[in-house]
């Protein structure tokens, strides 16, 4: 879809722009600034989770783009945008360059969250007594038994109450593909909808979890 860009119908017809963020990554040329204002933006000054849209620029800070990366991490995804990309919309090839108004997260469940957030079996002669876990539908109903003889509660839900998430290999095994399943996509559903910032969960797998009860 192409329009006319700054004719008299320019506020008339909706931009990526239009209510929504940028934030400028990076050195951008002042000209280009005052041409995404008048395509409806607001130029935020600082990086955060309320972005739509990030413009890379010259030099960005190494450390503005590990934070871009730690939002990507934790499910907010502002699209960020090139100079190839920002030439294409002040041309008016608007494309698939809109986002929705309203951001929310969208958490992809990555091996990186597994690694990162990984249950530590050592230190501790029981790091999950009397904590609540959620055990995947797939695992075996012994498992139950066996943590209830350790003084540790187990779930088939996740809630606000939950301290760690108990994937089956099963599972462990597609995020190592980088695929999907029918419990992964539970987890980030859950995460999503909850009005937590960061992801945070706890994380071990069937086969870790078995190998420590039969110690």
């Amino acid at each position: 879809m192409q329009y006319e860009l700054f004719s008299d119908a320019d506020f008339q017809q909706e931009t990526p722009f239009t209510g929504r963020s940028v934030c400028l990554l990076g050195s951008v040329p002042k000209s280009l600034q005052q041409k995404l204002v008048a395509l409806g933006t607001e130029i935020k000054q600082s990086l955060s989770r309320n972005v739509h849209y990030v413009v890379l620029g010259k030099n960005p800070s190494a450390d503005s783009l590990a934070y871009l990366k730690q939002l990507n991490y934790n499910g907010y995804n502002p699209k960020v945008l090139s100079e190839a990309d920002l030439d294409g919309i002040l041309q008016g090839h608007y494309g698939s360059y809109f986002v929705p108004e309203q951001i929310s997260k969208n958490l992809q469940l990555t091996m990186q969250h597994y690694l990162n957030s990984q249950l530590s079996y050592e230190g501790s002669m029981n790091p999950l007594y009397m904590k609540e876990l959620f055990l995947a539908p797939d695992i075996p109903v012994d498992l139950y038994q066996m943590l209830g003889n350790r003084g540790i509660y187990a779930n088939t839900y996740i809630d606000d109450t939950t301290d760690v998430i108990v994937i089956s290999d099963s599972s462990l095994q597609h995020l190592k593909e980088g695929t999907s399943d029918k419990t992964l996509r539970y987890i980030e559903q859950q995460y999503n909808q909850s009005r937590a910032q960061a992801f945070r969960y706890v994380l071990t797998s069937e086969g870790e979890l078995y190998a420590w009860l039969k110690q």
